[in-house]
């Protein structure tokens, strides 16, 4: 993958975290054309990588028995020092859900819960983050925080990640952003009590409506479908057949 810097507070990885990988690989690629490459560790297991089109976009990983059984997608954002978030998190009421951790030749991360119970990994990469690019169909393109405390969620990532919060895009309520901008926003925040607190990475589509349907015939549900996005699109909600959520969007047609 072509480097080009750092980009910090961007996010810059997901991760599928799975309780039947065969499973996940069979939805996703059959939903979004995904591509899957395992790559041996040096402890014997493997890395899967996610590839739309020979591009790298995430990567995908069997729960261990001690993991537990609940699937997830976890979200990374580039950070300038992962052990100096660790201990940020830890001083304004979070906890460590993954200790910081060297990945050999590749980079150091490190999973952090929010107050709430939201995981987000802190992560450096070696040879810098991956170039900005204007996102395409399959890839992903957004984040949304899913909060039941919105001002303690302002005041926790804004210390955590140095983001400001912003009117939102498309009429959402508050942004997080890395320069106090529009141009620099990286995610929204909803305020919700209905699903467990998560970071939820959305996947651009062409559209919603087929992709939905193909979503159910691949064995997963749709537990929102359609969340409108004034001026910028449509949403829903989707879960794999593994129990993990991934929102899908349509962006509205100019």
């Amino acid at each position: 993958m072509s480097k080009s810097g750092y980009t910090h507070g961007r996010f810059v990885w997901r991760e599928l975290m799975t309780r039947d990988a065969a499973k996940a690989r069979a939805f996703y690629g059959g939903l979004l054309g995904w591509t899957f490459e395992d790559v041996p560790h040096a402890d014997g297991g493997s890395y899967t990588l996610i590839k739309l089109g020979g591009k790298e976009i995430g990567g995908l990983m069997q729960l261990r028995p001690e993991q537990g059984d609940q699937s997830f997608w976890l979200s990374y954002v580039s950070v300038p020092d992962v052990d100096a978030v660790v201990r940020m998190a830890l001083e304004i009421g979070g906890s460590v859900a993954h200790s910081p951790t060297d990945i050999p030749h590749v980079g150091r991360f490190a999973a952090v819960q929010d107050f709430a119970g939201a995981v987000v990994v802190a992560y450096r990469d070696l040879q810098g983050d991956p170039p900005l690019e204007a996102p395409k169909p399959g890839e992903f393109c957004w984040e949304t925080l899913g909060t039941p405390d919105l001002a303690r969620a302002k005041a926790f990532y804004g210390r955590l990640f140095g983001w400001t919060t912003i009117k939102g895009l498309g009429g959402t309520e508050v942004g997080f952003s890395t320069d106090d901008s529009a141009r620099g926003q990286v995610a929204d925040i909803q305020v919700n009590k209905e699903f467990t607190p998560a970071w939820l990475p959305h996947v651009m589509v062409q559209k919603l409506t087929p992709a939905c349907d193909r979503a159910t015939e691949l064995g997963g549900q749709i537990p929102v479908p359609l969340i409108a996005a004034p001026g910028l699109g449509r949403i829903s909600l989707i879960e794999d057949p593994t129990g993990a959520h991934l929102a899908l969007f349509e962006p509205a047609r100019k």
